[in-house]
């Protein structure tokens, strides 16, 4: 299991949702966008379970889509990554770490390609909204 980034404001309404903190792998981004003083990220994720339906796909439970928000930016590698992506992963800091620096990391990985990725690092975070999504599964989930 993934460590909670109980950093985040709202948390506990994505580990409600999923019974634990996802990796939003295959998760693909809603809608970024960024300003000096804060990135939005918006994405799908779901959890995937080993059945398989009649089209050959992995059934998909727990879908919903979230919105972050980051203020604090401190430090940003984010021009090779496009807000049309689709993501690898949605990594966070430990929680040990923000609470020695004050600040964390957010890594995201593409599964678009290694080129497309980025990386922030922030003071703040927050949960906007958490919603069901009735988003249909994207192509990478065939068995």
């Amino acid at each position: 299991m993934r460590e909670v980034p109980i950093y985040i404001f709202g948390h506990e309404q994505v580990v409600e949702a999923y019974g634990y903190w996802p990796s939003f792998h295959d998760s693909p981004v809603l809608a970024f966008t960024r300003t000096p003083e804060c990135i939005e990220l918006h994405v799908e994720a779901w959890e995937m379970t080993r059945e398989v339906d009649s089209r050959g796909y992995f059934v998909l439970t727990k879908k919903h889509e979230i919105g972050f928000r980051f203020s604090g930016i401190a430090t940003a590698e984010l021009d090779d990554f496009i807000p049309n992506n689709i993501l690898f992963e949605l990594a966070f800091s430990p929680v040990a770490h923000q609470q020695t620096t004050g600040q964390f990391q957010v890594v995201l990985d593409s599964a678009m390609g290694g080129d497309m990725c980025g990386r922030f690092t922030a003071t703040n975070g927050e949960v906007l909204y958490i919603r069901p999504s009735s988003m249909n599964p994207p192509a990478e989930t065939t068995a």
